[in-house]
């Protein structure tokens, strides 16, 4: 281990849980786990960090800002094939939909977290409401939808088969939302 200014080691430290985070998913964020990425002891990471809640909201912050391009991107025109290719962008194999369904829940438990996941749910809302046609309405049927994706995304993580059809669940809700 080099020695590093202690922002410069911060930042560091929030790359190593960005990597733990896109390999591992959110609850590999640990302390232990962001010490080991980051080839440190886990008390450099504990005395740069209030608490792993702390860290594991930077990493949240900056993983969310990395993908963001491949949310806000997908806003073409609107209507029910942005919002199917917005869920799209998500559902895919590196698990980024599974991802942030595990932030929301990280989120009711850490109160700590809750403004990260706040700050980014906002951001993800808006881009899937500009997919359905950036109305107030449309804000609303995003957020609807969005908590359908994540219950959804936690039914596969509990029982992959106890949704039987979770992409035509989603795609039904979209369809009704928009002929609302």
């Amino acid at each position: 281990m080099s020695y590093l200014p202690k922002d410069e080691r911060r930042a560091d430290l929030v790359r190593a849980a960005v990597r733990v985070l896109a390999r591992d998913g959110l609850s590999a964020v640990t302390t232990r786990a962001v010490a080991a990425e980051a080839g440190v002891s886990a008390g450099l990471v504990s005395h740069r960090f209030s608490g792993a809640a702390e860290l594991v909201a930077e990493a949240w912050l900056v993983w969310v800002e990395s993908e963001s391009d491949d949310f806000v991107a997908v806003g073409r025109e609107p209507g029910p094939t942005a919002a199917v290719a917005f869920f799209d962008s998500f559902d895919r194999p590196d698990g980024a939909l599974d991802i942030w369904a595990d932030a929301w829940r990280y989120a009711q438990t850490e109160r700590a977290f809750a403004p990260a996941f706040t700050q980014s749910f906002s951001l993800l809302a808006e881009a899937l409401a500009s997919c359905l046609g950036g109305s107030a309405a449309a804000r609303g049927a995003a957020v609807r939808l969005l908590l359908l994706a994540f219950g959804l995304a936690a039914a596969r993580q509990i029982s992959p088969g106890l949704v039987a059809a979770p992409a035509v669940v989603l795609r039904e809700a979209i369809e009704r939302e928009l002929s609302d």
